[in-house]
């Protein structure tokens, strides 16, 4: 059954779903990462505190956000808690209505008991995944919130024990082109006039020497 919501959340049926329907032996947590055109980046986390049957306070949702999440760099694989800082925790009594999960108009009115962790990171890596760890109990609502292209449609997936995000590309700042050391500022100044004179003089060169080899060629042909 999760298997098949799964599959549904990548072709995009995720819209189709209830926020916390029930999933495993809790029920599900949303979480939403933030990339801004500029600044930080955050991932929130937030779980209905009366229908989770593991997270029912905040010192709950601090025990289970250390081990939600695995960040796999390309390098090495780490709960995401160790490689973010130490997040802050909120409440928040309705659900977010730009969530990508179809909220009815009564959903949206209704009060909850929402706990949230939200870690702020101002240096990420460039690119890295997400993954839920093996046997994790939680099934995890992954919700990509790229404000670097407001006019996108919202990506999500969903997370169960042992499944992976797809790759999450922040940018990385382009690698400094090194010149070649004839082109450094200063010496290029110099060497470069030095090269297409030297080009010149061998062109004037060769066409002399053509001049002469046809000179040559008609002694040569005459009686």
């Amino acid at each position: 059954m999760i298997r098949g919501l799964r599959s549904a959340c990548l072709l995009g049926g995720a819209s189709l779903l209830p926020l916390f329907a029930s999933a495993h032996n809790g029920e599900w947590l949303l979480a939403k990462l933030t990339i801004p055109a500029s600044g930080e980046v955050s991932l929130t986390v937030t779980v209905d505190a009366e229908a989770n049957f593991l997270i029912k306070d905040r010192a709950d949702l601090a025990r289970e956000a250390k081990e939600l999440l695995l960040l796999n760099d390309g390098k090495e694989t780490r709960p995401w808690s160790e490689v973010a800082p130490t997040p802050s925790f909120g409440t928040s009594d309705r659900l977010d209505p730009a969530a990508p999960l179809n909220h009815t108009p009564e959903e949206l009115a209704r009060r909850y008991r929402l706990l949230q962790a939200t870690w702020r990171w101002d240096d990420p890596p460039a690119r890295f995944t997400l993954l839920a760890p093996e046997k994790s109990p939680h099934t995890v609502l992954l919700w990509l919130d790229d404000r670097r292209q407001p006019a996108a449609e919202a990506r999500w997936v969903m997370l169960i024990g042992g499944d992976e995000s797809p790759l999450i590309q922040l940018g990385a700042r382009e690698p400094r082109r090194e010149l070649p050391w004839w082109l450094e500022p200063g010496i290029g100044d110099f060497v470069l006039p030095a090269i297409a004179t030297a080009i010149g003089m061998l062109l004037v060169w060769f066409a002399l020497g053509l001049n002469r080899l046809g000179e040559w060629l008609d002694r040569k042909r005459k009686p």
